[in-house]
């Protein structure tokens, strides 16, 4: 088994940085070899987590990522799905075998009385179960409305996720309510983790997802068609495509 390499040896910027990243966000150093001119192998392990990341040198030169492992308790399990996912495993292990661990997902209260919702509100949300009995999918979808401290949000959830769209005081007109200017939706996997920025900010795209292109509603505030979304932030790009762990 090759020696890990010392903190001023040579490391492959790609090695290096994922290396630092795991630095931080663990606060434990993890071990790098090279287990061959074309392999560098990164390891970081605690008393039950171990994870294992190979690099392979490509034929232009560059240093891509070849597999990953991830051990919790002596035993294979499934891959995390980004760095923080990892993050979150790494801090607590028993996350992946407890029934909704993982859920980033708030938890939220339904209002007692829907006919005390601002117009706008009770309208979407009349479209949203509208929607879900031309799907045929009615029993599976509940889409319920809370109040919030910003004000208030309508939660969706189905086989293919949940989605909470927020609701604020409209600025250019008072006493009207229309979608957060800022973050006007969220969306999370059937695993509870946030999935947002697959669908950039484009509501369409998350609702044709969620119902279909065919049945997807009309919701106050939403423009445009449903397009892929890009994501440009290269923190973002490292951190979702380097650690599929």
């Amino acid at each position: 088994m090759p020696e890990p390499l010392t903190s001023q040896a040579y490391v492959p910027t790609p090695v290096a940085t994922i290396r630092d990243d795991l630095l931080e966000a663990t606060g434990q150093a993890a071990e790098v070899c090279r287990t061959s001119p074309l392999h560098y192998v990164l390891r970081l392990a605690s008393e039950r987590v171990e994870l294992a990341i190979t690099w392979r040198r490509h034929h232009s030169g560059a240093w891509k990522w070849n597999s990953s492992t991830l051990t919790v308790d002596g035993a294979p399990r499934e891959l995390a799905r980004d760095f923080e996912d990892f993050v979150h495993i790494w801090n607590d292990p028993d996350v992946l075998s407890r029934p909704g661990g993982r859920s980033e997902i708030p938890e939220l209260t339904a209002v007692g009385d829907e006919s005390q919702l601002p117009y706008t509100v009770r309208q979407t949300l009349d479209r949203l179960r509208g929607s879900a009995r031309r799907k045929g999918t009615d029993s599976t979808i509940d889409a319920f409305a809370a109040a919030t401290d910003s004000g208030y949000t309508i939660q969706i959830s189905g086989p293919k996720g949940t989605l909470h769209l927020h609701y604020t005081p409209d600025r250019r007109s008072s006493g009207s309510w229309a979608l957060a200017p800022y973050h006007p939706f969220r969306m999370y996997d059937t695993n509870g983790l946030e999935r947002t920025n697959k669908f950039g900010r484009d509501l369409m795209s998350a609702m044709a997802d969620m119902f279909g292109l065919s049945v997807a509603p009309a919701v106050p505030g939403q423009t445009g068609a449903p397009r892929p979304a890009s994501v440009t932030n290269s923190v973002q790009v490292r951190r979702h495509t380097v650690i599929r762990v």
